[in-house]
């Protein structure tokens, strides 16, 4: 309930200086998406117009913008991030305080590429994501150790002082590993970054939610992007074709050329044209479901106690109801247990909005639901 949330409002968070505790809050909802990891938080207070503007720029004055805001439940930590944009609401009955913060992810949009150039020598992944984080992303954690090698060399060119960190990691994450694994790119708890491959075994399963749990719920699943052929591009060259015989078995030969980073090692492009297959070689679900009724957490994953307003991205989720008789260890298959790729949750409502889709969002698509300029 959202009686028992507190947003607390920092000078900064490498000197946590306490601003504000903010309670009796009118709405609050807090999201997580992947790529990004915490991504939006709103939340709405009754507050003075004297205590209000000290929010807003004024009379050359700074306000809380880029302060450090969270959210707690009790003494646990459900969302952090950066405030993005204040406002000061009033009317013949209420006076308050509206603010939109962002997860420390949008961090990575302050600056761009200077002087990184991956163009040529034998660079991975990881490497090339931890450099730029310590050269232009201040406000992320320097706790790298949650940033996972990824095997496989990779060549990286691009024009100076013309990309932001975010969309580095777009042209980076589609290549996979050479185990075709899909990773993605999240900042969560103290700012700390994670790069990691999704989770597809059951053993990972951190929630388990009964059908009677979800308030309303939809699955569809869709063909026009099944490729079960695929080549990957560079702009200068092309690979060999490769193609999955199990899904041309079922579906007619569908093939499509897959776009790499200009520059991709030979043995990298393949890999990713591999990873693109095998990710579209069926059906494509989309998912969306609803839960405000109880969800248990495994015991193995974590001691902390927390229902729905606990569940984020980056997590996998079971439907208990649905899982057959003798399917003891079930991996992924979209129709039971889903990877989580975002999570949206109302406070006001008690209840979490999960999409499970496994094809991965962008940073840029996420920037751009939330309005913010993605032009480069």
């Amino acid at each position: 309930m959202i009686e028992s949330f507190r947003v607390l409002v920092y000078k900064q968070h490498s000197d946590l200086v306490l601003l504000d505790d903010l309670t009796g809050l009118t709405s609050l909802s807090y999201s997580s998406a992947l790529h990004g990891g915490y991504h939006l938080c709103e939340v709405t207070v009754p507050m003075r117009l004297g205590n209000a503007w000290l929010y807003l720029q004024r009379e050359g004055q700074k306000g809380r913008h880029f302060m450090h805001l969270e959210v707690r439940e009790g003494a646990f930590l459900r969302w952090e991030g950066r405030i993005m944009e204040c406002g000061v609401t009033w009317g013949t009955s209420m006076q308050g305080l509206k603010l939109t913060a962002m997860g420390y992810w949008s961090s990575m949009r302050d600056q761009r590429i200077t002087t990184v150039n991956y163009s040529s020598g034998s660079h991975t992944v990881d490497s090339i994501i931890k450099a730029m984080l310590t050269d232009k992303c201040p406000d992320i954690s320097s706790d790298q150790a949650n940033v996972d090698a990824v095997a496989g060399a990779v060549n990286l060119t691009l024009d100076v002082d013309k990309y932001a960190q975010d969309h580095i990691i777009q042209a980076l994450a589609p290549l996979g590993d050479t185990s075709d694994n899909q990773y993605y790119f999240s900042v969560y708890d103290n700012r700390v970054p994670f790069y990691k491959a999704r989770s597809d075994q059951d053993d990972d399963v951190e929630w388990e939610i009964p059908l009677t749990s979800i308030r309303t719920g939809a699955v569809t699943q869709g063909a026009q992007h099944l490729r079960n052929g695929a080549d990957a591009y560079d702009g200068t060259t092309r690979t060999a074709a490769g193609t999955d015989a199990d899904s041309r078995t079922l579906y007619p030969s569908r093939d499509q050329v897959v776009s790499v980073p200009t520059g991709t090692t030979a043995a990298r492009a393949l890999d990713a044209r591999d990873r693109f297959i095998s990710e579209r070689q069926s059906p494509q679900q989309k998912s969306r479901f609803v839960v405000n009724g109880p969800v248990f957490r495994r015991k193995a994953h974590s001691t902390e106690p927390g229902g729905r307003s606990a569940i984020r991205a980056g997590q996998v989720v079971k439907i208990i109801d649905l899982i057959p008789g003798g399917a003891a260890s079930p991996v992924l298959d979209n129709l039971r247990t889903f990877f989580v790729v975002q999570a949206k949750y109302d406070a006001s409502r008690d209840e979490v909005a999960i999409i499970p889709d496994r094809p991965p969002s962008t940073l840029e698509t996420l920037l751009a639901r939330t309005g913010i300029e993605t032009t480069r």
